[in-house]
């Protein structure tokens, strides 16, 4: 296993590393030692080990608040799924009902002319009563 030297708070470590891990260790390493130019003004002031750890919760801050944004972001997209959902349902709904009168007044006007068609079937039906009285009166006589 490869080994991968370098210099934190002017002490050489030696790390060992997966070769496919070799660049994103050095990155790791990079932001780390940036890390600790945040708290190079304490150097001399407070031991490396202090300055270690403050670096450590830093990272920590960070990662908590990048995990809680990812929370409140999923959160917020779940929300909008749900909401984007129901305006879909919503909306869906609205269409059936629009539908659904149109075809009552379609089914009203069928009726209608149902009802129409009855009342000349009727008519029809009297005026060839009518007729056959009177062929049967005229053959009567």
């Amino acid at each position: 296993m490869p080994t991968l030297k370098t210099e934190i708070l002017g002490s050489l470590i030696e790390i060992n590393y997966e070769e496919l891990e070799k660049d994103k260790l050095r990155k790791i390493i990079e932001r780390f030692n940036n890390r600790l130019l945040d708290f190079e003004n304490l150097r001399g002031k407070i031991s490396d080990k202090k300055i270690l750890i403050l670096a450590a919760l830093k990272a920590e801050d960070q990662i908590i608040d990048s995990t809680l944004t990812k929370e409140k972001e999923e959160e917020i997209i779940n929300k909008l799924k749900k909401s984007l959902n129901i305006n879909d349902i919503t909306q869906e709904i609205i269409q059936l009902k629009d539908i659904k009168n149109k075809l009552n007044i379609e089914n009203n006007e069928l009726k209608n002319l149902i009802s129409k068609a009855f009342n000349e079937l009727n008519k029809i039906e009297e005026h060839i009563i009518d007729l056959t009285d009177q062929i049967i009166s005229q053959s009567h006589d």
